[in-house]
C-alpha cells in the first residue's frame, strides 16, 4: 500500500510516497517556499498564502500523475503561524509565519508586550509568533482581514484537499497556536474570553487520525498534524531523544506528563491523549547560516565570489577532538521564546582561537549545547533513561561534523532514519494509521529504518 505525505515547511514544501509495507520512501517532490512577502523592500515574516497552496497542490497532482495507485495522503507542516479565512473557506491574508514578531510590539502604552500582556491575562505562556498572540494584536490593531475563520496553512490545505467546507485541527496543531487546554484538549474559552479573542474564529479539534474526506472524490485525506509531531512519528523516535535540526531546531521526548513549570520546555499533544516534550530553539542550523553569510561577506570583502560548497570547506579537516581552547559561542540570534530580546555573543576569545576553524566549530558546539541544556531541563521532570538520540532535519544530515559534536555533548550515539524527509514521511504513516493499516501509531513507527553513524 502506498501512501502520500505533504510537508509545508518555511524554505521547502515537500510530498513523499512511501511505501507500507517495506517502509521504504520511494520518491520525493519538492518546491521551494520562496513565498515571503516583501514591504518597502523589506522582506517580513509573512508567506503568500495564496502560492504556497498552489505550490502545494501542484506537487501533489505531480506525485498522484506517477503513482496512480496512492491510497491515502497525510498533511503536515510549519506550526505557530495563522492564515485567515473567509465565510467561503477561502484565504483572506498572508500566512503570518512562526517568525512573526508582531507580540514584541508594546501593549498600548505599558511598558509590556502583546505577548506578555497576553500571558498576564490568560496565565498561559504565550510568545510571539503564537497564532493567538498574532491574532491578539491584529484584534487590538483592527486588522480583521474580513476573516470568518483562523486556521494553520496545512491545517488549512488538508481541509481543501478533503474538500470540506470547515475547519478541523488536530490537537498538536491547535496547541500551537496558544490559549489550548491539554487535560481538555481544546481551546481554553475562559482564556479567550479574557483576552476578547472571538472563540467562533477558531476550529474545532480532534486529536486522532481522522479522516476529513477525499481528495478528487476518491483517495481519502488524513487530518493535518504539526511538523514537530510528524517529524516525531517519522523517525521512529520512540523511548529515544529525538534532536531535529533545520531552520530551527527542536528537542522532543516522550512523556506522561501534562504540565511542566519550565519556562523553556513545553508539553506539546502527541494523538490520543499521548504527548511528548519539547524543547524548541528559534535559530538552530539558522545560526550556522548566519556564520556562512559572514564568511561569504569576507570573501566579497576581498574581491571574491563565495564558492557553491561554502557549508562543506567551513567543516573541511575540523575533527571533534582536535580543536582546542575554543571560544563560547552562544548562537541565540533569534533570542528564546522566554526571552526574545537576548542577543547571541561569542566569549573567551585569545589571540589563538579567533580563527575560522575555532568559531566554526564553536558555532556547531552552541548549536549543541542550546539543545543539551534543554534536555537537562526536562530531567528535572522525566528522569526515565533514553538509550538512544535520532537525528533529524538538513542541519545533521548534512553536516558530519554537527554529528560528532551531539554525539560528544549528549554521551549517545547518534541514528538517523534511511527516510530523508521525516516530516512528509511521518504524515504518510499518520493517514495509514487513520485508514487502519495499522493498529496504531507506535505499530507505523516500528517501519523506520536507520542508517547507524557512531
Amino acid at each position: 500500500m502506498k501512501a502520500l505525505g505533504l510537508d509545508i515547511g518555511t524554505s521547502k514544501i515537500c510530498v513523499t510516497v512511501i511505501e507500507s509495507n517495506t517502509g521504504k520512501s520511494i520518491e520525493s517532490f519538492n518546491l521551494p517556499n520562496n513565498t515571503f512577502l516583501s514591504i518597502n523592500n523589506e522582506l517580513t515574516r509573512m508567506q503568500d498564502a495564496l502560492l504556497i497552496k498552489d505550490k502545494a497542490i501542484s506537487l501533489v497532482n505531480l506525485a498522484l500523475s506517477k503513482y496512480t495507485d496512492i491510497e491515502c495522503i497525510g498533511v503536515t507542516g510549519q506550526m505557530h503561524g495563522i492564515v485567515y479565512l473567509r465565510d467561503d473557506f477561502s484565504i483572506s491574508s498572508p500566512l503570518f509565519t512562526w517568525q512573526d514578531e508582531s507580540g514584541e510590539m508594546q501593549y498600548e502604552n505599558s511598558k509590556m508586550s502583546y505577548a506578555e500582556k497576553l500571558s498576564n491575562i490568560t496565565g498561559y505562556k504565550m510568545a510571539t509568533g503564537f497564532g493567538l498572540t498574532t491574532l491578539y494584536y491584529h484584534t487590538h490593531q483592527k486588522m480583521s482581514y474580513n476573516a470568518r475563520y483562523i486556521s494553520t496553512i496545512h491545517g488549512y490545505i488538508a481541509c481543501n484537499l478533503a474538500n470540506i467546507k470547515t475547519i478541523i485541527l488536530h490537537s498538536s496543531d491547535a496547541h500551537s497556536l496558544g490559549l489550548f487546554n491539554l487535560k481538555d484538549n481544546k481551546f481554553d474559552c475562559s482564556a479567550l474570553e479574557k483576552a476578547g479573542i472571538d472563540k467562533k474564529l477558531l476550529p474545532d479539534v480532534v486529536d486522532t487520525p481522522l479522516i476529513l474526506g477525499k481528495y478528487k472524490d476518491r483517495i481519502p485525506v488524513c487530518i493535518a498534524i504539526g511538523d514537530n509531531q510528524a517529524g516525531f512519528i517519522g523517525s521512529g523516535c520512540d523511548d529515544d531523544i529525538l534532536l531535529n535540526i533545520g531552520t530551527g531546531s527542536q528537542i522532543s521526548l516522550k512523556t506522561s506528563l501534562t504540565q511542566t513549570d519550565s519556562p523553556d520546555i513545553e508539553i506539546r499533544p502527541f494523538s490520543e491523549n499521548k504527548h511528548i516534550f519539547v524543547g524548541a530553539s528559534l535559530c538552530g542550523g539558522r545560526a550556522f547560516a548566519i556564520l556562512k553569510s559572514f564568511y561569504d561577506d569576507v570573501i566579497r570583502m576581498a574581491g571574491f565570489q563565495s564558492p557553491e560548497n561554502m557549508y562543506d570547506l567551513m567543516i573541511h579537516d575540523i575533527k571533534n577532538n582536535t580543536v582546542k581552547n575554543n571560544p563560547v559561542f552562544s548562537t541565540l540570534f533569534c533570542g528564546t521564546r522566554k526571552n526574545p530580546h537576548i542577543k547571541a555573543e561569542i566569549s573567551g576569545l585569545t589571540e589563538d582561537n579567533f580563527t575560522a576553524k575555532h568559531i566554526t566549530y564553536s558555532a556547531l558546539k552552541g548549536i549543541s549545547d542550546e539543545l543539551y541544556f534543554m534536555y537537562n531541563e526536562i530531567k528535572k521532570f522525566d528522569s526515565s533513561k533514553r538509550a538512544r538520540l535520532i537525528g533529524s532535519g538538513n542541519g545533521i544530515r548534512k553536516n558530519p561534523l554537527l554529528k560528532e559534536i551531539l554525539e560528544k555533548t549528549f554521551s549517545l550515539t547518534l541514528s538517523v532514519p534511511i527516510n530523508n524527509e521525516e516530516a512528509a514521511y511521518g504524515a504518510a504513516l499518520y493517514a495509514l494509521t487513520a485508514i487502519d493499516c495499522f493498529n496504531s501509531v507506535e505499530q507505523a513507527q516500528k517501519i523506520v529504518r536507520f542508517e547507524e553513524l557512531s
